[in-house]
């Protein structure tokens, strides 16, 4: 029945990144009202409240449809991207690639990013520099359809980990001396970070990070996001040496988040839950 299951999902999933783009778009418009009216009191009310509190130090003019529009069509490019689509890769533009290729040269590297425009592309972005990229997933839908995603993102430079194989996946980083990839704004069942965004307490979840950090990998910064020629630009940012000061490291990360955010509000997952929380 399993087998059966994820057949028919791969087939609907397939045609649905083959639909065309006209389709999203009337989708979007007819689908948007509905999800508004229903989350009123959760993630959509929580983007609306979240973003009246950045004017206070963000100059924006993003509205919650901006945001939830950057989402719908972001996600559908990474979607494609990771079908390996030719009209999403050959969109993409690497910026910066000199920061993560001395990285490796020097041992394992966790390549970290946050929940900003097509961030599904990112881990396989990092298959470019490593025949050995670690990254953690968490369990999402159903057995057939967590199949489907697994093999959607499948690259043969990738291994995928549960949460609760972290301990596995440390050794496995340091024996290939391969690269971790995770995001690290959001999280669940974890405990995080305290840090000030825009002066506000808020959390990351940079504790993987840190650890390997002083386990002797180097932290290499990355993002990724849309521009207004459609080009979806994969930026590498900063590299932290091994044994960085803990403290050091997280203030530099937590500054760098709040640039990220302040250049392009409308690609950033306001929704979370968890954002701007303690």
């Amino acid at each position: 029945m399993l087998n059966i299951k994820t057949g028919i999902y791969k087939i609907l999933f397939q045609i649905l990144l083959r639909t065309p783009d006209v389709f999203y778009s009337a989708l979007f418009a007819i689908a948007f009202p509905i999800y508004k009216a229903l989350h009123t009191k959760r993630a959509y009310g929580r983007t609306v409240m979240h973003l009246a509190n950045a004017k206070a130090y963000l100059k924006t003019n993003v509205s919650a449809r901006d945001m939830f529009r950057g989402i719908f069509w972001n996600a559908l490019d990474s979607y494609r991207g990771l079908a390996r689509f030719k009209s999403v890769e050959n969109r993409i533009v690497y910026e910066n690639e000199e920061i993560i290729r001395e990285a490796v040269k020097h041992g394992p590297v966790a390549g970290i990013s946050i929940h900003q425009g097509a961030f599904e592309l990112l881990h396989r972005a990092l298959c470019r520099y490593s025949e050995h990229v670690h990254l953690i997933t968490d369990s999402v839908g159903n057995d057939a359809f967590r199949e489907v995603l697994k093999e959607l993102r499948s690259d043969p430079h990738l291994t995928e980990y549960h949460p609760e194989e972290t301990g596995k996946l440390i050794r496995d980083l340091f024996k290939t001396k391969g690269i971790l990839a995770m995001v690290f704004d959001q999280g669940k069942n974890t405990k995080g970070n305290e840090v000030q965004l825009f002066g506000k307490a808020s959390t990351l979840y940079l504790r993987l990070p840190q650890k390997v950090n002083q386990m002797g990998a180097s932290v290499v910064t990355f993002r990724t996001w849309t521009n207004t020629k459609r080009q979806i630009v994969i930026r590498f940012e900063s590299a932290y040496p091994p044994k960085t000061e803990p403290e050091k490291l997280v203030a530099g990360i937590a500054k760098e988040t709040e640039t990220w955010i302040s250049e392009h509000p409308e690609q950033w997952s306001w929704n979370y839950h968890g954002n701007f929380r303690v």
